[in-house]
C-alpha cells in the first residue's frame, strides 16, 4: 500500500502542475486556471464617437490587467500596458495574445530537468526527535534557459481509511534552505510550496529541507514527493522536445519521491539510504483542451501559477486519501 500512495500522489500532483499551465498567458499577471476567455483582453480597441469619447462597448472585460479601462487618447485606442508584471517574466512589453494552435497537441513531460535527491526516504522519524534533511538538486539539460522552475514538497500519511487523520501543521517542524540560509516553513495541509527559481541551461540548483516529527504527529507510515516542473514550451522552440507531435508542447519535469515512518518517542531512528536518482515521468499530461491559452510569441513558455500549484496540490492529496472529516484515534 505504501508504494501505491506515493505513485498516486505523484500522478495527481503531476496532473495538477500540467493542468495549471493552461490557466496563465505569457506576460499577464492576472491569468488563472479557470480564466479561459474566448477573446484576448489586452488588444480590445474602443471605437471613438465623433467627439473622441470611447463607446460603452470599448470597455475591457473584468479580467483585463492593469487599470481595467481603456485610455481616452485622441486615437480612441486603450493602453495595453499591464501595471502588474510577474517577477519571473521579461521586462519588455507583453506580447499581443492571439488564439493559435499552441499546445493543441498536448503537453508532454521531458526528463531533461534532471533531479537527484538524498535524505528522509527510508528513515524513521522519532516524535520529538532530530530532523531528517532532504537535499534536492536540479540540473538543466534541456538546452534552453528555464525562467521559472516551480517546486513543492508534498507529504501525506498512510492510515486505515476508516480512521482518517485531520491534518495539522503542528505534526512536523519544517525548515527550508533555498540558497539564503535556513528559514522556518510549514506543511500547509500536507503541502509546502518552495519559491520558484530560474535555471539557465547547463546550470544546477540545490534546495534543502529539514523535517522533524513533533509529539503531535501520528505514528505510522508516510509518503512524500518533491515535485518540480518548468513552464510549457512549444516543441519547435526547444532542441530536444518530448516528442514530435504537431502543435504539442514540452514541460521539463522531475521529482524525488519515497516513504518514511514516524515512531513513538524512544524508538530507534533509521539512517537515510545512499544517494539515489529521482524518478521522472514522460507520459502525456494534457490534450486539446489546452487551446487558446498561449501567447502569439512562440519563443516564450506558457506560465504555471506557483501559488495555484500549492492550493490545488493540497486538494489533490486530500482527494488521494478520500478522507472524511474526523480524527485518528
Amino acid at each position: 500500500m505504501g508504494a501505491k500512495i506515493v505513485r498516486s500522489s505523484r500522478l495527481l500532483a503531476t496532473s495538477t502542475l500540467l493542468a495549471l499551465s493552461l490557466g496563465a498567458t505569457v506576460g499577464t499577471a492576472t491569468a488563472g486556471a479557470a480564466a479561459i476567455s474566448p477573446s484576448p483582453s489586452a488588444t480590445t480597441s474602443a471605437t471613438p464617437t465623433p467627439t473622441g469619447t470611447p463607446t460603452p462597448t470599448g470597455t475591457k472585460p473584468a479580467t483585463a490587467t492593469g487599470t481595467g479601462s481603456p485610455s481616452a487618447s485622441p486615437t480612441g485606442t486603450p493602453s495595453a500596458t499591464a501595471t502588474a508584471k510577474p517577477t519571473v517574466r521579461p521586462t519588455s512589453p507583453a506580447p499581443t495574445p492571439t488564439f493559435n494552435d499552441r499546445c493543441h497537441g498536448g503537453v508532454y513531460q521531458s526528463s531533461l530537468l534532471k533531479v537527484t535527491g538524498t535524505g528522509l526516504y527510508g528513515t524513521t522519524l522519532v516524535k520529538g526527535g532530530p530532523a531528517a534533511e532532504i537535499t534536492v538538486t536540479w540540473e538543466n539539460n534541456s538546452g534552453v534557459d528555464l525562467p521559472a522552475v516551480h517546486n513543492s514538497l508534498y507529504v501525506t500519511d498512510e492510515f486505515d481509511g476508516d480512521r482518517p487523520v485531520q491534518w495539522s501543521t503542528e505534526f512536523f517542524d519544517v525548515q527550508l534552505n533555498s540558497g539564503s540560509g535556513w528559514k522556518p516553513a510549514k506543511l500547509d495541509d500536507r503541502a509546502m510550496l518552495v519559491p520558484d527559481f530560474k535555471l539557465a541551461k547547463g546550470e544546477k540548483h540545490t534546495v534543502q529541507v529539514r523535517i522533524a516529527a513533533t509529539a503531535k504527529a501520528p505514528a505510522g507510515k508516510y509518503g512524500a514527493n518533491y515535485d518540480s516542473g518548468s513552464d510549457a514550451f512549444d516543441n519547435d522552440k526547444v532542441p530536444t522536445p518530448a516528442n514530435n507531435k504537431p502543435n504539442a508542447c514540452t514541460q521539463f519535469y522531475g521529482y524525488y519521491e519515497g516513504e518514511f515512518k514516524v515512531a513513538e518517542a524512544g524508538a530507534a531512528t533509521t539512517p537515510a539510504p545512499a544517494t539515489s536518482a529521482a524518478k521522472v515521468a514522460t507520459s502525456p499530461a494534457a490534450g486539446p483542451q489546452l487551446a487558446q491559452t498561449g501567447s502569439s510569441s512562440n519563443t516564450l513558455p506558457i506560465a504555471l501559477g506557483g501559488a495555484a500549484v500549492l492550493a490545488a496540490g493540497a486538494g489533490t492529496l486530500l482527494v488521494l486519501r478520500r478522507r472524511k472529516a474526523g480524527a485518528h484515534s
